[in-house]
């Protein structure tokens, strides 16, 4: 049977590359060193273009922002899912394309964005209130009084943490001032022993002085 040109090229030159191969064969240091060469361009190139798409994000979240800030809320709606397209990761993003939505009565999409913000950074109460409004805007009154016991609860979580961060404090203070006072009283008897040892060292010379010679 004839073997078409292109496969005969092919098995030459995996023949070639195997002949070669045995009489010249590659320390495996090298063929490391090969593969990591080939590999680090390819890892910086990567590293690149995620900066260069984490800063074009960003410059589509300031300009939503600005449009947002003067209520121009269907560019803003653009310039947030511009940046959302090119990261989707960013809690931000979607929390203000959220607020936006909200702003113009689009609800469902509002919480849709809520949602998300909810699944990227848990537990955070602006979140849930926000969700809270949103569905009691909707009148979905069991999911707004839902994510509102969860807003109360996180208040109740913050202020609880908030006041256990100041008994932390309060504690450490009253450590520092005791540890300080405690030098102090370490420092005067060191200093008030230091004071006495001369005064015993002059009376015992008197004393040997006073004692009479009978010769």
């Amino acid at each position: 049977m004839k073997i078409p040109f292109r496969a005969s090229l092919n098995w030459n030159l995996m023949h070639s590359a195997i002949f070669f191969n045995s009489m010249y064969p590659k320390p495996p240091a090298l063929k490391f060193g090969l593969f990591l060469l080939f590999l680090i361009p390819l890892m910086i190139g990567a590293c690149t273009n995620e900066v260069q798409i984490h800063k074009s994000a960003l410059k589509y979240f300031n300009e939503g922002n600005s449009a947002l800030k003067h209520r121009d809320y269907h560019a803003a709606i653009w310039n947030y899912q511009k940046a959302i397209s090119l990261d989707s990761e960013t809690p931000n993003f979607h929390y203000n394309l959220g607020l936006t939505y909200y702003e113009i009565g689009n609800y469902k999409e509002s919480i849709d964005s809520f949602k998300r913000v909810e699944m990227l950074v848990p537990n955070q109460s602006d979140t849930y209130y926000n969700l809270a409004l949103a569905y009691n805007k909707i009148s979905e009154s069991r999911m707004a009084d839902f994510y509102y016991n969860r807003y109360q609860d996180m208040l109740s979580l913050r202020k609880a943490q908030e006041r256990l961060e100041e008994v932390r404090k309060e504690q450490e203070r009253e450590n520092r001032i005791s540890e300080s006072e405690a030098k102090k009283t370490v420092l005067k008897k060191n200093t008030a022993l230091s004071a006495k040892k001369p005064l015993q060292k002059k009376k015992s010379k008197k004393g040997n002085s006073g004692i009479p010679s009978w010769e």
